[in-house]
């Protein structure tokens, strides 16, 4: 297999192959704050019981309200600033040998073999390739020909990394 192609990642690219590589984003973004601020308002009605309020429930209370309100927050500028580099459009140069994976973009260059990757599947529309290490890399399907993508997915499959 050899397949080379070219294309231009925009910023909202970057943004589709981040939920593509990570579908379960949204579940870490909104579930611990969720049972943050539920854990927060739990411990501040605790200190509101009684006669006199209790000074360190109200403290354990309002920051864990807090941290359940930023949490939120917090993830969206980690995902931001993970996504930073990819904020001006970009020329990529993708080369898919028997060997490996391999992309070349301004200012950064991946290379990796093929038995680096777990698994490889089609995930809306990007192919996501999972290392056991690394994390995830992505290219759009869209940039492989319908031939190009048949091939892919019978080398991937004859290498163990697609299942389905």
């Amino acid at each position: 297999m050899d397949i080379s192609s070219s294309f231009v990642y925009t910023p909202e690219m970057a943004k589709q192959s981040f939920r593509a590589c990570h579908p379960k984003a949204p579940v870490a973004r909104w579930l611990p704050a969720g049972i943050y601020v539920v854990l927060g308002i739990l411990a501040l009605t605790e200190a509101l019981q009684g006669a006199e309020p209790d000074p360190v429930g109200l403290v354990v209370g309002v920051v864990v309200l807090l941290l359940g309100l930023g949490w939120p927050v917090f993830y969206a500028r980690r995902v931001a600033r993970a996504l930073r580099p990819f904020a001006e459009p970009g020329t990529t140069r993708l080369e898919l040998t028997d060997a490996g994976y391999a992309a070349e973009a301004p200012g950064r260059a991946v290379s990796r073999l093929w038995p680096t990757f777990k698994s490889v599947a089609l995930v809306r529309g990007f192919w996501v390739l999972r290392t056991e290490s690394e994390g995830t890399l992505a290219f759009p399907a869209s940039v492989l020909d319908a031939a190009q993508n048949e091939v892919f997915r019978a080398v991937m499959r004859e290498k163990g990394l697609l299942k389905r």
